[in-house]
């Protein structure tokens, strides 16, 4: 039986660095993935349209003992003593992801590796694809070789990841090739989501209606709220004066019923989400930015009420957030502690 979310909003508070956690729950055995991830692979191969024929059910919440797509352990493969390579795949609007290996990767080891997703706000890799990306901040200080982590960065054509439709599905896409290609091609461990932008509200959203299926969450800059266009909004003239615009904002996350299934505000209300991101400590930290320190208030001062536990990364308050930024490696240096 699919869970419903209750509606309701919860007033704005001043930031809050650490919330309490509720007791352990306990964690689920979770399900080999080779199986499935090699359906996931064939399904896209025969459809040209990556999980085109789930998409109506992939935003609801699982049966009581059905993990859904939640089991992530890989089969084991041996991998090549290159460490950074692009794979493309076909679909409507082929997307391409980059792994990046620590020093002395073993495809073989017994013990997996962690690996973190980033995801940025706006598409491809960079000003300069192949060359700047998200994970510059994490590679030139050896992030990945002191944690021995692999770094996983989307590459999508547009910033409107989130938006699965006939020509845009971003999210199915990672969710049903790119992941399952990942975890069966690596030594996979523990999962952890980095984005900032619009893509920190879709690894957000993405980690709370799949709680089961990843471990943590860094979102940095995220726009709660939503874009500042007066006449596609439904708010009044007092919220304009709250933040900045963000552009693509309309495109990427349209107002209307389609939405619901991603609004964070809404999926925290559900009591089987809370319990699943209290199951072992802050598994969610925000990192503010310029854009986003009032809106990101009125979240935290929302997760506090409904007893989720969370971390702030503070200090970012006043500077643009983006691929490059200082912000990366305290982002990064929390999610090395979750991961550990």
């Amino acid at each position: 039986m699919s869970r419903t979310l209750v509606d309701g909003i919860v007033a704005s508070s001043s930031l809050i660095h650490r919330r309490p956690n509720r007791a352990h729950t306990g964690r689920r055995s979770r399900k080999p993935s080779s199986v499935r991830a090699r359906a996931a692979a064939d399904e896209s191969q025969a459809t040209g349209v990556p999980g085109q024929s789930s998409l109506g059910r992939s935003h609801s919440y699982p049966d009581d003992g059905d993990d859904g797509f939640d089991a992530l352990e890989p089969y084991r493969t041996y991998f090549p003593s290159s460490y950074e390579y692009d794979v493309k795949m076909r679909a409507v609007a082929p997307a391409r992801y980059r792994v990046t290996l620590p020093k002395g990767y073993d495809g073989k080891r017994g013990k997996p590796y962690p690996a973190v997703v980033c995801v940025p706000g706006d598409t491809g890799f960079g000003p300069r694809e192949g060359k700047v990306s998200m994970t510059t901040g994490a590679t030139k200080k050896k992030w990945h070789d002191k944690n021995e982590a692999i770094i996983v960065e989307c590459a999508f054509n547009s910033p409107t990841w989130l938006n699965d439709s006939a020509s845009v599905n971003h999210e199915s896409y990672f969710l049903r090739v790119m992941l399952p290609h990942f975890l069966a091609s690596h030594n996979v461990g523990k999962l952890a989501l980095l984005g900032y932008g619009t893509g920190a509200l879709g690894v957000l959203s993405m980690m709370m209606r799949r709680p089961t299926a990843f471990d943590c969450v860094v979102a940095a800059d995220v726009p709660i709220l939503g874009g500042y266009k007066t006449i596609e909004r439904e708010w009044g003239s007092e919220d304009l004066k709250r933040g900045a615009s963000w552009g693509s904002w309309n495109e990427a996350f349209p107002k209307d019923e389609d939405w619901h299934a991603y609004d964070v505000t809404r999926i925290v209300r559900d009591e089987w989400v809370q319990a699943q991101l209290n199951e072992s400590g802050p598994r969610i930290a925000l990192l503010p930015g310029n854009k986003t320190a009032h809106e990101l208030g009125d979240f935290i001062a929302q997760l506090d009420t409904v007893g989720v536990a969370h971390d702030v990364l503070p200090g970012f308050e006043g500077e643009e957030i983006d691929r490059q930024g200082a912000w990366i490696e305290p982002a990064l240096d929390w999610i090395a502690s979750r991961l550990a």
